[in-house]
């Protein structure tokens, strides 16, 4: 026993020497050279395991358990040392995440297959013993070998997305890539306790009914970040509007939903059926600069040549606005009571508009002062015309008394007389209010 794990250690000093030297290419052949060779191996030592004398068992399981653990040790240190003198493999490269991520569970991988063939020395596989601690040894490799599968397909997303080229589908697939692999673990999970999925079957159909109308909202975002998806609504990193003016920065696209860090630097989480249901403006599409639309207003009189050029030379003056596509003035109408133009300019960021606008009305204000440019107001004229001139139309109205003895002046009233007879208090222009229909109703 002791001369053959001498062998076996010799062995993989050698191995070990000999990968520190070797080429990724030349490292992945090897690994399928064993991997293929692996199942005659093992046929190889149950002969030798069941040849084991019966007072020698304890030692031998104690010879197992160190030997598989001096490997994986073994193992373990000899990937670290090839990772750290690799010439070939770059911490950017995707050989170097995956190498780095299947090392420690190819080192546990050993430890744990020592351990079960020292269960499998201690009794026969279908001794209840046994077949559970192979079952739980099972279990553990399926859920660290999941784990690493998951970790390597995060840091080829990460990787990818740090070049310059940029992958659209990283998202999509780093969540389609865990379901994948989660729902695989799951099935050999229940490969490997024999549990038989054939008597839920029959209630596959009611069950499918219950979870349909119990997910359905997890299912319609999930659907939803799929429509999204291959519609390229939006991709991390652009800046999107949604209906009820909020703007956002996308920072996460997940299966449910999407993060968006909003301008107050608040991340807010929407479900991927409410985007896919409602209008989303991509503000960084088809590119990330956009035009301001901004009103300027100047008073009657004022020469639009000399507006013109202030407002042009405040956007040069402005750090915000672009010099390319340049600026634009336009004259847009003859106010109620103002000249109304409109500047275009354009600026680098979507958030950055609030503090361009800014900047634009700051040096608006100051050049207009020192120009005497005035930016006129809205006013409102009201005239009243007490006695009105022949030819004009008179609306005449009657109140009714302000209180008991007393008359109003714009009112008509009837008093009675002495001798009983009603006479009209009327006058047709003493005591009516003349009104003028065409009053000024200028701004």
């Amino acid at each position: 026993m002791s001369a053959l794990l001498s062998s076996l250690l010799a062995l993989a000093a050698v191995r070990s020497a000999s990968v520190l030297d070797a080429t990724p290419a030349d490292l992945l052949e090897y690994v399928d050279e064993w991997l293929h060779s692996l199942p005659s191996r093992l046929e190889s030592l149950l002969p030798w395991l069941d040849a084991i004398p019966d007072e020698r068992v304890w030692l031998s399981v104690t010879v197992l358990l160190v030997g598989s653990y001096l490997l994986a040790k073994l193992v373990h240190w000899a990937s670290k040392r090839y990772l750290e003198r690799s010439g070939d493999l770059t911490e950017t490269s995707i050989g170097w995440a995956v190498f780095e991520e299947v090392h420690t569970p190819v080192a546990l991988s050993i430890g744990f297959f020592g351990v079960y063939l020292s269960v499998t020395v201690l009794g026969p596989e279908e001794s209840p013993l046994a077949s559970v601690v192979l079952s739980t040894l099972l279990t553990v490799l399926v859920l660290l070998w999941a784990r690493a599968a998951i970790r390597v397909g995060s840091r080829w997303i990460e990787i990818v997305n740090a070049r310059d080229i940029e992958y659209e589908f990283a998202p999509m697939f780093k969540n389609l890539w865990k379901i994948g692999v989660v729902v695989a673990a799951g099935l050999l999970l229940l490969s490997i306790w024999r549990i038989e999925v054939t008597p839920f079957l029959a209630s596959a159909g009611i069950l499918g009914i219950v979870i349909g109308f119990a997910a359905q909202d997890a299912i319609s975002n999930l659907i939803g970040g799929v429509a999204l998806y291959f519609d390229n609504t939006y991709k991390l990193g652009d800046v999107i509007l949604l209906e009820d003016d909020m703007r956002g920065t996308v920072t996460d696209i997940g299966v449910r939903s999407t993060t968006v860090l909003t301008t107050d630097n608040v991340l807010v989480t929407v479900p991927n059926a409410v985007l896919n249901s409602t209008q989303v403006v991509n503000e960084t599409a088809p590119q990330r600069h956009i035009r301001l639309r901004i009103p300027i207003t100047a008073a009657y009189g004022t020469d639009y040549h000399e507006v013109e050029r202030i407002l042009l030379e405040v956007c040069d003056d402005a750090p915000l606005i672009r010099a390319s596509p340049p600026p634009r003035v336009l004259f847009r109408e003859f106010g109620d009571s103002a000249l109304v133009f409109e500047l275009r300019a354009y600026i680098s960021h979507p958030l950055s508009e609030w503090r361009a606008v800014d900047q634009v009305n700051r040096g608006v204000d100051d050049a207009f002062a020192e120009a005497g440019i005035t930016i006129p107001f809205p006013q409102r004229e009201l005239s009243f015309l007490e006695d009105a001139p022949p030819g004009t139309r008179v609306h005449e109205y009657a109140e009714p008394a302000v209180g008991a003895g007393g008359s109003s002046s714009e009112a008509a009233t009837e008093q009675p007389s002495a001798d009983g007879a009603t006479a009209a208090a009327r006058s047709e222009g003493d005591d009516a209010t003349a009104l003028d229909p065409a009053a000024d109703d200028a701004e």
